[in-house]
C-alpha cells in the first residue's frame, strides 16, 4: 500500500484561497470516509457512494494527491477500479464517469463473475497434452467442492503449474478448455501479480512476476475472488486509521494557516 504523507499535497500548485477550499473539501470527504469505514463491520455493499463531480477541479486535484494510490486495479469492459491509499476507499470508473465508494470490493467485480460450470465429458486431450486432462480433473473437483457464493479469505486451492509435469501442448489446452473471463486484475507491490479470471466459475490464473518481468509463480486458483484482492475486516478498520492519519495532518496545516 502507498504511504501517505502530507507531502503529497505539497506540489498541487494552487492558489491560497483555491488550497484552502481544497483541504476543507478533503477533510470533509475523509470524514465521511472514516465514519463509513468504522461502520462497516461485517458489510459487503457500498457504503458511501461519492461521484467526483461533487468536487470542484482543484478540489479534486488536492484530495486525488491526499489519498494515493494503492495496490489493486481491476478491469472489467468499460469498469474499472483502483485501490485507493486508504484500506476500503476504491476509485470507480464507469464509462467514463469516475466515483469513490467505501467497500470491501465493488460490486461490479462479484457482478460480472462467470457461472458456468466446468465439463469435462467428451474432451479429447491433443497428442502432447499429458498433464492438462488430470489437472483439469482436479480443478472441476475443486470447483464443485468450493464455495462460490461468497468471498472468502482464506487461502485459496491452487495448483502451480511450474510443479506439474507440462507438455508443450497441455497449456494451450487448458487455456482453450477454461477459456478467458471478463475480469483482469494487477496488484503491484515487491512483485507484481496478475490474476485473470478464466470462463469458469471460481478457476483464476495467478501469475507473478519480479519487477524485471521474470515470472515466479504460475497457477491456477480456485476461489470466487483471490483472498488478495478483497479488503477483509481488519483492512477496513487500519483504512479508518489511515483516514484519522491524514486529518490529523490536514487539520493541523488548516489550523497553522499553512492550507
Amino acid at each position: 500500500m502507498a504511504e501517505l504523507t502530507s507531502k503529497r499535497w505539497a506540489a498541487v500548485e494552487l492558489t491560497p484561497e483555491a488550497e484552502h477550499a481544497a483541504a476543507t473539501a478533503t477533510r470533509d470527504f475523509l470524514e465521511r470516509v472514516r465514519k463509513a469505514l468504522e461502520e462497516a463491520g461485517n458489510r459487503t455493499d457500498v457504503i458511501l457512494e461519492v461521484p467526483f463531480s461533487d468536487f470542484t477541479a482543484q478540489a479534486l486535484q488536492f484530495l486525488l494527491a491526499a489519498i494515493g494510490t494503492g495496490e489493486v486495479r481491476i478491469v472489467c469492459g468499460n469498469t474499472r477500479a483502483e485501490e485507493t491509499g486508504i484500506h476500503g476507499l476504491w476509485r470507480v470508473q464507469e464509462d467514463g464517469i469516475d466515483r469513490f465508494e467505501v467497500t470491501r470490493l465493488p460490486p461490479f467485480v462479484k457482478a460480472s463473475l462467470s457461472q458456468k460450470m466446468l465439463a469435462l465429458e467428451g474432451l479429447q486431450p491433443p497428442e502432447g497434452a499429458f498433464a492438462a486432462p488430470a489437472i483439469l480433473q482436479q480443478l472441476a473437483r475443486a470447483q464443485q467442492s468450493t464455495d462460490l457464493e461468497r468471498v472468502s479469505f482464506d487461502p485459496a486451492y491452487t495448483i502451480e503449474l511450474s510443479r506439474q509435469p507440462l507438455g508443450p501442448a497441455d497449456d494451450h489446452f487448458m487455456s482453450e478448455v477454461l477459456g478467458q473471463g471478463a475480469i483482469d486484475i494487477g496488484i503491484s507491490g515487491f512483485a507484481d501479480a496478475n490474476l485473470q479470471s478464466t470462463a469458469m466459475k471460481g478457476i483464476w490464473r495467478s501469475k507473478i512476476f519480479n519487477k524485471a518481468g521474470k515470472a515466479l509463480f504460475d497457477a491456477y486458483v480456485v476461489a470466487t475472488l483471490p483472498p488478495e484482492v478483497a479488503n477483509d475486516r481488519d483492512e477496513m478498520a487500519q483504512g479508518a486509521a489511515q483516514c484519522c492519519d491524514a486529518l490529523a495532518w490536514i487539520n493541523e496545516d488548516l489550523d497553522a494557516g499553512r492550507l
